[in-house]
């Protein structure tokens, strides 16, 4: 089989999963199915369909290895699998694909710097510090992250995306260093009000407003806001119904927070 032949085999294999037809046309058309298909698994906490729209990804790749688009859905796609891995405490896991996601990222903003990417690379730069086992390593990699999520917010301060990393990254800053619960509910809340008109034009990221709701929720339960952080999470479940982390782990640890201690 050909390379081309194998690419036009993997595309067979990540249809588009709403069944409709795209006018798009070459590299473009192959991200916008990997973007389709890592939303899809992402929704259901499908490990095994995201691994294979990696490795689909990666088989385009050889025929357009600097592509700066599949770089990133190629990232995205191990940013979603090392986010299942270190919910599965498979934290080796989870470390690798971050580095590998980061190393991707870093050809990509070399080539493209765009928005998007530098505010996915600046989360997957904090997971990283998080799965270090390091305290040191935040002294060199936390300021690398926040230097890349100012950039993003220079280059599209309207990106929803933007600030749904920003709220994330506040979650785990202390208070003292510009973050906490209070910031992240602010950039969070900033994040879905630029979701309700946020419109790219396919293959362009388009992702991320379930993930608002949810890191929303969170930031609400810390804040002691339990019926808000309900309401947040019940709008996650209206975008992604079989959310396994929402239903199974954060629905159950609000509702176990709620009941008084006998």
């Amino acid at each position: 089989m050909t390379r081309l032949s194998l690419v036009a085999a993997c595309m067979i294999v990540i249809a588009n999963p709403l069944g409709a037809q795209s006018p798009l046309t070459g590299t473009a058309k192959w991200a916008d199915s990997a973007s389709r298909e890592i939303d899809a698994a992402s929704a259901v906490g499908d490990l095994d369909r995201l691994t294979n729209a990696a490795a689909m990804i990666d088989r385009v790749l050889t025929v357009t290895p600097n592509d700066p688009l599949l770089l990133y859905y190629r990232s995205l796609a191990l940013y979603r699998m090392g986010s299942q891995y270190t919910g599965m405490k498979r934290n080796s896991d989870a470390k690798r694909a971050l580095e590998e996601a980061d190393h991707l990222l870093e050809q990509a903003t070399a080539k493209s710097p765009t928005a998007d990417a530098l505010a996915l690379r600046s989360s997957i730069i904090g997971q990283m510090i998080g799965l270090s086992g390091n305290p040191l390593s935040g002294m060199t990699m936390g300021p690398k992250s926040s230097r890349m999520l100012d950039h993003a917010k220079e280059l599209e301060p309207n990106n929803p995306r933007v600030w749904l990393m920003s709220g994330m990254s506040a979650m785990f800053t202390p208070k003292a260093f510009g973050g906490g619960t209070d910031k992240a509910e602010q950039h969070l809340r900033k994040a879905l009000t630029l979701f309700e008109t946020d419109q790219p034009v396919p293959p362009a990221p388009s992702w991320g407003r379930a993930d608002a709701y949810i890191w929303l929720g969170q930031a609400l339960h810390k804040n002691g806001k339990y019926d808000d952080a309900r309401a947040a999470y019940q709008k996650a479940l209206e975008l992604q119904p079989k959310n396994g982390w929402v239903v199974y782990v954060l629905l159950p640890a609000l509702d176990s927070a709620k009941t008084p201690k006998e």
